[in-house]
């Protein structure tokens, strides 16, 4: 027997052909190879391909009767009615990505996919969703049929969700929001790494007290709104790696981090996205806090007046000093027409940060070097798995008319062949 295979399956780097091709290519190569277990299935189409719900559905139902491990599954074009519940059932998946892309303009009841009724995946340890809808009771169906649940990530999906409860859960994301009511409390004694945009930090509540090793929260909040009774640096206190940005993470910060005990284990602090220039209290004070910290990260943003108005006045930092006897690095980053940028390099030198250490990179130039490496990697795949190539070395399959799949309309019999049936009951 042999170990499992791999099938990636993205159509942008099938562009060129037809789409008829491709759907021939995917489904001769699927009935060359050997029936060995599937370690993973990854199909993904970008959101301006037509996408065939029969294919999609044929081929996720492979993946799934030959036992993948790993699903990765990206559909911006969806219809709800695409994806087998099997997807939901599959005993044998250990991890499953699903973006799904916003739901079209006519569907006035949802902006998400919705989740089936039934949801039993026991393997399961990781989950990731995007543009998904999921609410308080669809996220404890899944916990409660997923026990190895370790690592969860909702992309776009949080609609009405207030609570995460789980025993087991060690990594969470929530990244957006389709809705919000009262706000939302979290629940996991054992999480260590913890990541969150776009929620109020008022809204925020912890039930059984984790403590995190990393953390990457950006928040707004009115300063008015902020009572300090949170004690949120207190689930912070182990840390490694910390990034905190927005204003809602400086007014919490500002409150708490003068009776704050010591970050003894930090080595990573990224802060800021508000302007620091001439408030630099919150910097200085981690500063004071960290005795192990080597690498600083400071995103600095420009006050604008115009809509924001004058900030309040900021914290004195006179006579504060710190020893930090580890500390590395310090890098700002900043907009190229940010013309007060120096203020904060002489500001950072004046409390003691030798200017040798502190380097300014660029927003703009931060970007193009993204879009570059991402650019890099999409060239650089060559997208052919050993199944793959040695279809090609049969190209006749794919473009000769004798090849086993080359009519729109042996659909059944496609599915038949590649051992996958139909169920009325069994799609959404």
């Amino acid at each position: 027997m042999k170990s499992g295979e791999s099938i990636r399956l993205n159509y942008r780097e099938y562009e060129r052909w037809k789409y008829e091709k491709f759907v021939r290519f995917v489904n001769n190569m699927l009935l060359l190879r050997d029936r060995v277990d599937l370690n993973i299935f990854q199909l993904h189409f970008d959101s301006h391909h037509v996408v065939n719900c029969d294919d999609v559905r044929t081929w996720i139902g492979y993946a799934a009767k030959n036992n993948v491990k790993v699903l990765d599954v990206n559909l911006h074009r969806y219809d709800k009615t695409v994806l087998p519940r099997c997807i939901f059932t599959c005993r044998s998946l250990e991890e499953l990505n699903l973006k799904m892309g916003k739901a079209p303009y006519k569907d006035y009841e949802h902006e998400g996919l919705v989740l089936p009724d039934i949801i039993r995946l026991p393997s399961l340890k990781k989950l990731t969703l995007c543009d998904v809808e999921v609410d308080t009771f669809s996220l404890e169906r899944i916990i409660a049929r997923s026990p190895g649940l370790e690592d969860l990530h909702l992309i776009n999906c949080a609609q009405h969700l207030e609570l995460v409860e789980s025993k087991v859960l060690k990594m969470l994301t929530i990244d957006g929001f389709l809705g919000r009511d009262e706000g939302l409390t979290i629940a996991a004694p054992y999480l260590i790494h913890f990541k969150c945009t776009g929620l109020p930090l008022q809204e925020l509540t912890w039930r059984e007290r984790p403590s995190l090793e990393s953390a990457h929260i950006f928040a707004s909040l009115s300063r008015s709104s902020f009572d300090g009774g949170l004690d949120f640096t207190g689930i912070l206190l182990h840390a490694k790696s910390l990034a905190l940005f927005g204003s809602g993470i400086k007014v919490m910060l500002e409150k708490e981090l003068p009776t704050c005990s010591l970050f003894e284990s930090l080595v990573t602090l990224a802060i800021g996205e508000w302007c620091l220039t001439d408030d630099l209290y919150v910097v200085l004070r981690f500063l004071q806090l960290s005795p192990r910290l080597e690498k600083l990260t400071l995103k600095h943003r420009m006050l604008n007046r115009a809509t924001e108005g004058a900030e309040a006045k900021p914290i004195s930092i006179t006579g504060m000093t710190f020893q930090c006897p580890l500390l590395e690095t310090v890098t700002i980053q900043c907009s190229k027409d940010d013309g007060e940028i120096q203020k904060s390099v002489d500001a950072l030198v004046a409390i003691g940060i030798s200017l040798e250490k502190i380097h300014v990179t660029f927003y703009e130039d931060i970007q193009k070097n993204l879009a570059e490496r991402k650019r890099a990697r999409q060239e650089g795949k060559t997208g052919r798995s050993i199944l793959e190539k040695r279809l090609k070395r049969r190209q006749d399959w794919v473009d000769d008319s004798h090849g086993i799949s080359d009519s729109d309309n042996d659909g059944n019999e496609m599915e038949e062949t590649l051992g996958y049936e139909y169920d009325a009951d069994d799609y959404f």
